[in-house]
């Protein structure tokens, strides 16, 4: 497995996977342009982890504004890849391109199997609350935010 800076021609499989990985939930809501959905608003970078030509995981790293805080997104892996460190893997290369000395995410209270990878790897649980969005239900999910120290 390689993780290396996220490219152009990575956006199409990146689709690929990234449906396989909405059908089990993620994201809650199908994105009406899922290649828009991948650059969000204040990305400072992306990155993918491969194995031999196929696209198997993303995540990216933003600033939603100035004077904000870091933020780890659009962290997905190939379902049938799941369990094999390509998430820790993405992390670390997210982490470390971190500007400042601490990063945050958010995760839906629902995923816990998310949430324990990042209490595994450090990460602290500040609070939680409702999201700022809703499903396709309607319903909307309770987040919890973490953050950690990576400077």
């Amino acid at each position: 497995m390689h993780i290396t800076a996220r490219a152009a021609a990575d956006i199409d499989p990146l689709v690929e996977v990234l449906w396989r990985v909405h059908l089990g939930g993620y994201p809650a809501g199908w994105p009406d342009d899922p290649a828009a959905w991948l650059d969000p608003d204040g990305l400072l970078g992306a990155w993918v982890a491969t194995d031999g030509d196929e696209v198997i995981g993303h995540v990216g790293l933003t600033v939603p504004a100035p004077g904000r805080m870091p933020s780890i997104t659009r962290l997905f892996v190939e379902p049938d890849r799941r369990g094999a460190g390509v998430a820790d893997a993405l992390l670390d290369a997210a982490e470390r391109a971190c500007p400042g000395t601490h990063v945050r995410l958010d995760v839906t209270e629902e995923t816990p199997a998310a949430w324990r990878l990042y209490e595994r790897r450090g990460w602290r649980l500040t609070g939680r609350g409702p999201a700022d969005w809703c499903k396709p239900t309607g319903e909307v999910p309770t987040l919890r935010y973490y953050a950690k120290r990576v400077g």
